[in-house]
């Protein structure tokens, strides 16, 4: 019987209309990893799309016997990642936007620090491609954040690293974007270690980040005060 093979790391990319983005976001991906000498499965996960990357997604995994494609409904970004995280055979799990270009050095910080903490926390030193609103939305959000849960980072909104096996004793709630600071919050309070590693951000090169509309906003604020009220109830039990 064969044994199922574990990696080092999974990178779970949650996708939802990228047929633009997809193919050169994981060929710049496994780009990266030749050059850090570093094996890793990539987990494509196909969010309900109505384009063209469902097919795309299944086409490169059909090539990459490390690569892994699962299609769902419509689940927002929250539901991808756990999907992602409930499919990954590495001992850690990274999430990593389909929507955006990676080099090499892009995955240093986080690869060099496989092991330092339970948790790394990517903190961009600026938002590329981010007009006025996502500007200001990016500056309010963290400190909304440390005001109701305690939690100091810099930046909850990116990419983070978790240690496979401590993310999947969290239950997590959020289908959207606040499912990402429910996910650092959850583990803080099982007691994990944080490491914050400062990166540069490059802006997509196609396509319009769902982040910049108005109403995704809203829904992420509404979102994020939903799970802290859930939060603090279950505090009080």
């Amino acid at each position: 019987m064969t044994a199922t093979p574990t990696f080092p790391l999974t990178i779970v990319v949650p996708a939802y209309n990228e047929e633009a983005l997809l193919a050169p976001t994981i060929r710049g991906l496994r780009s990266a990893l030749a050059a850090l000498q570093l094996r890793a499965e990539i987990v494509i996960v196909d969010d309900g799309s109505r384009d063209a990357t469902g097919a795309i997604a299944d086409e490169l995994a059909s090539r990459d016997s490390d690569l892994v494609a699962v299609h769902q409904a419509n689940q927002g970004l929250g539901g991808a990642l756990r999907t992602g995280i409930a499919a990954a055979r590495g001992d850690y799990v990274l999430t990593r936007p389909a929507d955006m270009p990676v080099e090499a050095d892009d995955l240093a910080p986080f690869t060099a620090r496989l092991g330092a903490a339970d948790v790394l926390v990517r903190v961009r030193s600026r938002r590329a491609g981010y007009g006025p609103l996502m500007q200001l939305n990016s500056w309010i959000y963290p400190r909304i954040v440390a005001v109701l849960f305690g939690l100091r980072l810099r930046d909850v909104n990116w990419i983070h690293l978790y240690r496979t096996s401590l993310i999947r004793r969290v239950t997590l709630t959020q289908r959207g974007i606040p499912m990402l600071v429910e996910a650092l919050v959850r583990l803080r309070d099982l007691g994990a270690t944080f490491v914050e590693v400062p990166s540069e951000m490059k802006p997509r090169t196609a396509g319009v980040a769902s982040a910049s509309r108005i109403k995704v906003m809203v829904r992420t604020l509404r979102g994020l005060l939903q799970f802290w009220g859930a939060w603090r109830a279950g505090r009080k039990l």
